[in-house]
């Protein structure tokens, strides 16, 4: 499973947040905040790294709903038979093992300018958008729920 090849996931880790916060009560309460609307004139790419840290601020809870949502897309193709083949807490553990790695702000950086470079006029519309709604959401379950669905649509073009 290749979280950098499908938008923000991870788009594509262990319990808790990577951030390197050592306070769960930071990392709680940093989650949970919705954020304002960014600004119109905000980019994508910046957009998009709110975006990434806020999945990785909510990890406990975006990694196994971002591998459920892949199963039941067979998202990339053939992670429904790996699911069945190796069972879910398996493709759980790998997806934070590689969590590790794409939710650190160098890989987040690079995916999202990577991103922002291949959208067209309109697509940036629709991704700001609808990564905005999501980052204005208050706590980690309604902003997975929201970010989820997001995960499993291709962007680039």
């Amino acid at each position: 499973m290749n979280t950098t090849t499908i938008l923000l996931a991870a788009l594509i880790t262990s319990s808790g947040c990577l951030d390197g916060d050592t306070s769960s009560k930071a990392r709680a309460a940093s989650a949970e905040q919705p954020l304002l609307a960014p600004a119109t004139s905000t980019s994508s790419d910046e957009i998009c790294r709110s975006f990434m840290q806020r999945q990785r601020a909510c990890s406990e809870v975006f990694i196994p709903a971002l591998v459920a949502a892949r199963v039941q897309h067979d998202v990339p193709p053939g992670i429904a038979a790996q699911d069945a083949r190796s069972g879910r807490q398996a493709l759980v553990q790998e997806a934070f093992e590689e969590w590790q790695h794409d939710s650190q702000d160098p890989a987040i950086g690079a995916l999202c300018d990577e991103i922002a470079q291949s959208l067209s006029p309109a697509k940036d519309v629709e991704l700001r958008s609808q990564l905005s709604a999501c980052l204005a959401t208050a706590g980690c379950e309604p902003f997975v729920g929201c970010a989820v669905p997001l995960n499993l649509i291709r962007w680039q073009e």
